[in-house]
């Protein structure tokens, strides 16, 4: 019996000690330990490059450009609005009748045109010489373009004061050779042709004081017109 007790005794101490085993190795280490210090030799330290500064890059300004409007265009110099020009007219033979009307034109819009104009006569009827002179403003429209070879239609006014010489009824009833101030108006319609630059006017005009002036009904003038610069 007492064999008995003993093998059985240290065959449990066995089982326990065997089962006990995986309880104790999972109790954590209380125990404090030193940290432990690097014994290999020391790791070289990386060199680092400065990083470069970052540029910072200017706004590009786009100025802003004006509309262009189509059609469009810059206004004239005035030397662009002037032109010159007038009309003439010459006879010969027993009546001679020599007459100068040059104009100083403006173009107000391409087709409204004003301006003065100087008027000379030199008549020579009868063995006497009889000269005119004296002044006048006109004005210009042009009411319909493309007509006949691409020309236009024009309506003219103008108003002439002419100093006249001629033989004057006196209130004693005697003609006498003197000299008086005319005032002349003048209107109707005319013709123009373009020819390059310059361009052509033939006129038909009817006088509003046939009495006293020089001129008789229908008065028919031919004329040119020449821009200054363009």
């Amino acid at each position: 019996m007492k064999r008995y007790f003993s093998f059985t005794g240290l065959f449990s101490l066995a089982v326990v000690l065997f089962i006990s085993m995986p309880a104790f190795a999972q109790v954590p280490d209380t125990v404090s330990r030193k940290p432990e210090l690097p014994t290999g030799p020391p790791t070289p330290l990386q060199e680092t490059k400065p990083a470069k500064p970052r540029v910072q890059q200017k706004p590009v300004v786009v100025q802003a450009q004006e509309p262009v409007q189509l059609g469009e265009q810059e206004a004239p110099d005035l030397i662009d609005r002037l032109y010159f020009g007038g009309s003439f007219g010459l006879q010969f033979g027993t009546y001679t009748n020599i007459s100068l009307m040059p104009i100083l034109g403006y173009k107000v819009t391409d087709k409204l045109s004003v301006g003065p104009g100087f008027v000379y006569h030199f008549i020579r009827a009868g063995g006497q010489t009889f000269q005119n002179f004296g002044g006048k403003v006109f004005a210009q429209h042009e009411v319909l373009g493309g007509v006949i070879n691409n020309g236009a239609i024009l309506v003219h006014a103008e108003y002439e004061a002419l100093s006249y010489e001629n033989y004057w009824r006196t209130t004693n009833g005697v003609y006498e050779l003197s000299r008086r101030t005319v005032y002349t108006p003048l209107a109707g319609v005319g013709y123009r042709q373009s020819a390059g630059r310059a361009s052509f006017d033939m006129l038909l005009l009817y006088n509003f004081n046939e009495i006293d002036s020089p001129y008789s009904n229908p008065v028919i003038r031919v004329g040119f017109n020449i821009p200054f610069r363009r």
